[in-house]
């Protein structure tokens, strides 16, 4: 499953050390979970058409519990449905557990200002006000290339690369012999993409963290969005069959779905993904209209978990600007985190490759 991961360096060390987690609000909204049921795109803005966000909060203890989530209109009107029964998962972390529920509408909600409460055993954890507002339009694009700002040779995107220090009390991370963490507990470097070339197998993005060794992903516009063909790891390329769809071409649905099965691999092993937008994000040059993927890969020892997440912004004309990756560390109730801020993009020279067709519908 590693070879799939296209974005995942190798981390391994675990020593003993001390720290404490940051804080967050009782409860948050979010658009879904990531590997360890921490929020991917916390948000209090609901566009209408969004019937599957989830609410996220802890409890102090790992014990059982009867959970519930309760929506109510504040100056909202008119009608919807919602689910009766909610849909829970938890994950155990270093304070206790992570629930996370989710509830989907079945039908459009009203605009307005609205509350959702979060109560464990009868017993109130929290309260989030939010507002629901009418869906934007779709960004329109050219080519699924603007999702990446371009694919032109010599393309180039540099990020500030962090990693967390201590994901809980008693476990400190090491990375390539950076020791010191910020003030905020993360190790930083840096990490650079680049296209070096256009080959037969799509546009060639090197990528580099700090001053380490290069790995490579061909990178292809298609009639049903950006999909990478291969990647060269270090050990040499290796196909991707079919094709990898990374990010669907925009059009008028805000959140979409799809899987993606690797050429003899077992259904059960299928990486899935979900795109939401356009909403904003954040970007270099301030907030824009983008659009957010979550890949998840499932762990092939117990399928009910998911070994590994990773949650990707995309601004079109700059490409992606933001990455989080989630890894679960096994029986220590936490997770590995990276994440990636884009600083500069400059756009390289030469035409743009053109579309192709892709043959399998996600």
């Amino acid at each position: 499953m590693r070879a799939w991961l296209l974005a995942l360096p190798a981390v391994l060390a675990l020593v003993p050390a001390s720290g404490e987690a940051a804080d967050v609000p009782p409860v948050q909204l979010a658009l879904d979970g990531a590997a360890d049921l921490s929020p991917v795109y916390p948000t209090v803005t609901i566009p209408a058409n969004e019937h599957d966000f989830v609410a996220i909060f802890t409890c102090g203890d790992q014990n059982n519990h009867l959970i519930k989530t309760e929506f109510t209109p504040i100056d909202a009107t008119g009608s919807y449905r919602i689910t009766r029964e909610a849909r829970a998962e938890v994950a155990p972390i270093a304070t206790g557990t992570r629930f996370l529920v989710r509830q989907p509408f079945l039908t459009d909600l009203p605009v307005g200002r609205w509350s959702m409460t979060a109560s464990v055993d009868g017993k109130a954890v929290g309260t989030v006000e939010f507002k629901v507002v009418a869906p934007a339009s779709p960004v329109k694009l050219s080519s699924p290339t603007e999702l990446m700002g371009s694919l032109s040779e010599g393309s180039e995107w540099n990020y500030k690369f962090r990693f967390l220090a201590e994901p809980r009390p008693g476990l400190k991370m090491t990375m390539d012999g950076i020791q010191d963490a910020d003030a905020e507990g993360w190790l930083n470097t840096t990490l650079q993409h680049r296209i070096v070339s256009l080959d037969p197998d799509g546009a060639r993005r090197e990528q580099r963290r700090g001053n380490g060794p290069a790995e490579s992903l061909w990178l292809v516009p298609t009639d049903r969005g950006l999909a990478a063909t291969k990647s060269d790891q270090g050990n040499g390329p290796k196909p991707f069959e079919p094709a990898q769809l990374m990010a669907l071409a925009p059009n008028e649905q805000f959140h979409r779905d799809w899987r993606w099965l690797p050429k003899g691999a077992p259904p059960e092993l299928a990486l899935t993904y979900k795109m939401w937008g356009p909403l904003p994000v954040k970007t270099s040059r301030g907030e824009q209209p983008g659009y957010v993927v979550l890949q998840r890969v499932p762990d092939p020892h117990d399928l009910a978990k998911v070994a590994t997440s990773v949650e990707y912004h995309y601004a079109p004309g700059l490409g992606l600007v933001h990455e989080v990756i989630v890894n679960p560390i096994a029986g220590a109730d936490a997770a590995v985190r990276i994440e990636l801020d884009l600083t500069t993009m400059k756009r390289g020279s030469g035409p743009e490759p053109e579309i192709r067709p892709y043959s399998d519908s996600p």
